[in-house]
């Protein structure tokens, strides 16, 4: 169905599309994709994911600015492994500026030993990967004016704050030069690992309202011109357009979470399909038709799992299953992802 659907009233289109160019050579459906950045990568990989594609998103958590981004999976590309004099104790609980909250630990050593396992699987798994997703949040940095961690420098660029007291960082917007000069030490860093890899870098749409409305629009038409200057001499890195999608195809609040600033799973699936139809090959495509099938199943809840249709359903379910996986072995097992049936109300 066309997307330019005319209305009645105004003789007008609903909305005007966005335009997107198309990913060439094209995704093929065995092809391990790498997220990272802000949150928006966690809806991308979650989504890529629900189709059993084979990806895997950065253990630094949410990486907003595009210096941290590419400090963070620099030092992932080159598998430096953190130390005891970069980390600090904060609230009872061990911590590094560039992992966020989720990855800290009571204990120092358990701390780095996660931490450092991390980065030791995430680099071999960079290194296979096809094609980097990058997410860019927002242009406003902060700097540490008085480091935790002993080994760590003043007026370093954090990606984590830590909630750490607002007085002891100095907040700064990054210029289109520095964000393209981030982009570019990015790239560099995975060069060096795997040449093979290409960048997918989009604008995320989550609306950093913290900032406010105005602050909010400058931050991304800064990380806008950041791209673009970016792109000029990286012909093998594509753009899409998911802050465009959001803002000029959906503009609504029906298409975000309650909190009016994060995109709700329904805008993240709809940009999703954007992309896979805009950067898929026909293999991919393909595979979609049949994985959509499958997940239609996985997702079915049984109401009398004892039940003897119950009981047959799971067979025909799990030989679907078992045949998908043989056409197409890279892919993630449907029964590993099934989500646990919701309690009966």
């Amino acid at each position: 169905m066309s997307s330019r659907r005319p209305d009645p009233v105004l003789g007008s289109p609903w909305f005007s599309p966005v335009e997107i160019p198309t990913l060439t050579p094209g995704l093929k459906p065995s092809e391990v994709l790498y997220f990272a950045g802000s949150c928006f990568a966690e809806n991308l990989y979650r989504v890529w994911r629900d189709h059993f594609l084979p990806g895997w998103l950065s253990p630094f958590g949410s990486t907003y600015n595009p210096v941290s981004l590419a400090a963070t999976l620099g030092s992932l590309c080159r598998g430096e492994e953190v130390g005891p004099d970069e980390i600090f104790e904060y609230r009872g609980l061990w911590r590094h500026s560039r992992f966020n909250t989720l990855a800290s630990r009571p204990e120092k050593d358990e701390f780095l030993n996660h931490i450092n396992f991390e980065i030791r699987e995430h680099r071999k798994s960079l290194k296979t990967a096809a094609r980097l997703v990058i997410t860019l949040g927002t242009a406003f940095v902060y700097r540490d004016l008085n480091p935790r961690a002993p080994g760590c420098s003043e007026n370093d660029v954090v990606n984590n704050c830590h909630q750490r007291p607002a007085a002891e960082f100095c907040r700064s917007s990054l210029s289109p030069e520095e964000i393209a000069g981030a982009l570019k030490d990015l790239k560099k860093s995975l060069e060096a690992l795997n040449p093979a890899c290409t960048l997918i870098i989009t604008l995320s749409p989550v609306r950093h309202m913290r900032d406010g409305a105005a602050e909010n629009s400058l931050s991304k038409a800064l990380l806008r011109c950041g791209i673009q200057d970016y792109l000029k001499d990286d012909e093998s890195a594509l753009y899409f357009p998911s802050y465009e999608i959001l803002l000029d195809e959906l503009r609504d609040y029906r298409w975000y979470d309650p909190d009016l600033c994060h995109p709700s799973a329904e805008a993240a699936s709809y940009i999703a399909e954007r992309f896979f139809k805009s950067a898929g090959s026909r293999d991919f495509h393909a595979y979609l038709k049949e994985a959509r099938k499958i997940k239609a199943l996985n997702d079915h809840r049984l109401r009398f799992p004892g039940s003897r249709e119950a009981l047959d359903f799971i067979n025909r379910r799990e030989a679907r299953i078992k045949e998908f996986l043989r056409r197409y072995p890279f892919a993630l097992s449907p029964s590993e992802l099934r989500q646990p049936p919701a309690p009966e109300c």
